[in-house]
């Protein structure tokens, strides 16, 4: 059975749209939490030849930016399994939530204080913060 990929994805990314966040935005409602991160899966490298890995592995990562209130995926977007969680991350904010993410997004913090996007991370214990004059 042959299914078109793109056309489930591009249908499930409308569905999701619909589900409640044009409601909250109208009525108001204090923003909920978003929160963003990414699994990896991997297989042995015969399998996924254009998506290698580590060594004698290939695999994809799910980037996902997940609807703490409503329980749901609000986006998910897949790349290979070597690509960085921060360009992605950028994708996935969303100014209608606070984006709940890992340290992996920590050079996102600039971007996300010039946009006026809230978000809580965990950061590492020796971080050095600087304030520019």
């Amino acid at each position: 059975m042959n299914i078109a990929y793109a056309l489930f994805k591009q249908l499930f990314h409308r569905l999701l749209s619909k589900c409640n966040r044009a409601t909250k935005r109208h009525l108001g409602i204090p923003k909920n939490l978003l929160l963003v991160d990414s699994t990896t899966i991997t297989v042995g490298k015969t399998r996924l030849p254009w998506a290698l890995f580590l060594g004698e592995r290939a695999g994809i990562r799910l980037h996902v930016a997940y609807d703490a209130a409503t329980e749901q995926p609000v986006q998910v977007i897949e790349t290979i399994g070597a690509a960085h969680d921060g360009p992605i991350g950028e994708q996935l904010g969303d100014k209608n939530y606070i984006l709940v993410n890992d340290r992996a997004y920590i050079k996102r913090f600039d971007h996300y204080v010039r946009e006026n996007q809230y978000f809580v991370t965990r950061i590492k214990e020796n971080i050095t913060l600087v304030q520019p004059r």
